[in-house]
């Protein structure tokens, strides 16, 4: 999973793929892999984010001289101005016009110091990340090992106030425009923003009761995955990974991160885009299909239509991030083959598995919560048959009045569980 960010994080902005005429999707990617501690999390994550962070080293180092030069330049311009406007407060009135002309050349011509690019960053507020994105060609990637991210999304820095803008404008390319008198007004076009985060499960719990978590579709961006610990299971004596994988990988995302977008006629950036083979879309347009029927009533993705239904959009967005891994040098010139859109798609149905997991852990569906503490509580006293009020009595601390558990039993003899009677 945060593999698949790093490699978002090297194309985003820069590639996006055409599923039809009128339709694309953007290449840049939510995941989320939520792990117990222990699991090596941190280590993983620094070993994906590796040549993101060489990337950014080397172009530091090419740069530095350049940088250095223009901060000089910038600094004898300032000093200039400060000058002409001491002699300014002083002059007569007669030399004030070439003064005045004079500050304002060196005002129009003022040099510009260069940003050293940067591809990933960890903590960081709403309000700082749009200014991060607007210095580096409108994209940014967040890759943690943590989930400080919802603390942050949920106001920990603006006073528990919710600002999700920027995070839901950056995932759809959506434009940003910001202007706040404290700050410098912040204006993208095609905003670009990954994330790679590896939570702990207990994180994820309770996120739909979040402020505009759920409602304006934050949670439904992000594909889940919820691998099963190894803790216990752990062997001292492991195999390294071979020193030819790890120098392929970073050799990947090095040519993924020097690839050049587009320009249109006025030099402005233009993604290059990527298409799909007739069979590649054949498979996807079954694979929508499926999906579509499973939103219906009483369909698998029934209680998280709001992420089901970005879900083939998604898996677009997969099938073109390991189409550009596995040609990365000028994707754009190969359609996607029906062999990437399968691997894609199976990809994608595992995120499909996890999803309806992670959405009842953040407590999407109380009701299936509910049924699962009941469902506990008859296995455990193993009961043939009970009362309402018996099963409120015992069960009280979660189901505050008898009426709380009319939605749970209900789930419960809609999935075949009424092998008891209920009075």
């Amino acid at each position: 999973g945060i593999g698949v960010a790093a490699i978002a994080t090297a194309c985003q902005g820069k590639i996006i793929i055409e599923v039809k005429p009128g339709y694309r999707e953007p290449l840049n990617l939510w995941v989320i892999v939520a792990l117990d501690p222990a699991n090596r999390k941190t280590s993983v994550l620094s070993r994906m984010t590796a040549p993101l962070t060489a990337w950014e080293r080397e172009q530091h180092k090419q740069m530095e001289p350049w940088v250095k030069e223009a901060a000089s330049r910038r600094q004898n311009q300032e000093s200039r101005l400060k000058s002409l406007r001491t002699k300014y407060g002083k002059a007569q009135p007669d030399e004030l016009k070439e003064i005045e002309a004079e500050i304002l050349e060196i005002e129009n011509d003022l040099e510009e110091i260069p940003v050293f690019p940067k591809a990933w960053a960890q903590d960081v507020t709403p309000e700082h990340l749009g200014t991060l994105m607007s210095q580096h060609n409108e994209r940014m990637s967040i890759l943690s090992a943590e989930g400080g991210f919802f603390d942050i999304a949920a106001g920990r820095y603006s006073s528990g106030v919710p600002n999700l803008d920027l995070f839901l404008q950056g995932h759809a390319g959506d434009a940003v425009r910001v202007d706040r008198g404290s700050r410098e007004p912040v204006y993208m076009d095609n905003p670009a923003l990954t994330f790679g985060l590896s939570p702990q499960p207990g994180v994820l719990k309770g996120l739909s009761d979040k402020p505009g978590f759920r409602s304006r579709g934050l949670l439904a961006r992000f594909n889940y995955f919820l691998p099963t610990s190894k803790l216990g299971y752990r062997v001292l004596e492991t195999t390294p990974v071979p020193e030819s994988i790890k120098t392929h990988y970073h050799n990947l995302i090095s040519q993924l991160m020097n690839l050049e977008p587009g320009e249109d006629e006025h030099g402005d950036v233009k993604p290059r885009v990527l298409t799909l083979s007739k069979a590649a879309y054949q498979e996807w347009a079954d694979f929508y299909n499926a999906v579509e029927r499973d939103l219906r009533d009483d369909g698998r993705f029934e209680h998280i239509r709001d992420w089901a239904g970005k879900l083939p959009g998604a898996a677009a967005r997969i099938a073109g991030l390991l189409h550009c891994a596995d040609n990365p040098h000028d994707p754009w010139t190969i359609p996607v083959s029906l062999e990437t859109m399968t691997t894609a798609l199976d990809l994608s149905a595992v995120f499909a598995d996890h999803a309806v997991i992670a959405f009842d852990l953040m407590g999407a569906d109380t009701s299936l919560d509910g049924a699962r503490k009941v469902w506990r509580w008859v296995e455990k006293n193993r009961l043939e048959a009970f009362k309402k009020r018996d099963c409120h009595n015992a069960l009280q601390g979660t189901f505050k009045r008898i009426k709380d558990l009319e939605e749970p039993l209900n789930v419960l003899i809609e999935r075949n569980y009424s092998l008891f009677h209920m009075t």
